[in-house]
């Protein structure tokens, strides 16, 4: 009985997969798959590692005095000032331009409301970005609330 099943089981497997239109050679709707290109290497540079940005601005908000900085090093550990105080996390840029940030560290300092307003900004940025861009001269980070450009500190 056991055999029998086996074997029915076995030809009704190979009927289905013998009668399936995908494993056919002519796509259903005879418009033959396009396949994605790869991601031009010219399009996009690097991640910038080991040099030190200042933020710009944030969506159409420009930072004035006290900007944030980002430093990502060749280990993934990004550090920097996030308007008032010292800040850490790690950071994996990855080559398709997506990114991951761990946690971040800062310390405890309490500044003008001013700047504290500036960092909350800054590390709810950093907390969120998923993506990342650099054409050269300014590094982009987007998330779902925005971008924040930087640019090499002085």
């Amino acid at each position: 009985m056991r055999v029998l099943r086996s074997l029915v089981l076995a030809a009704l497997s190979a009927v289905t997969l013998t009668s399936c239109s995908m494993f056919g050679s002519v796509p259903p709707n005879n418009v033959p798959p396009t396949l994605p290109k790869p991601m031009d290497s010219k399009a996009s540079r690097p991640f910038p590692m080991n040099r030190t940005f200042a933020a710009v601005s944030y969506k159409d908000q420009t930072f004035k005095d006290d900007r944030p900085t980002i430093l990502v090093s060749d280990s993934y550990r990004g550090t920097g000032f996030s308007a008032c105080n010292n800040w850490s996390a790690t950071i994996i840029p990855r080559a398709d331009q997506r990114m991951a940030i761990g946690p971040v560290a800062i310390s405890k300092r309490k500044c003008a409301d001013r700047l504290m307003h500036n960092e909350q900004v800054f590390l709810f940025v950093m907390r969120t970005s998923t993506d990342w861009s650099y054409d050269g001269y300014t590094l982009t980070l987007r998330g779902p609330y925005g971008e924040m450009k930087f640019q090499p500190a002085a």
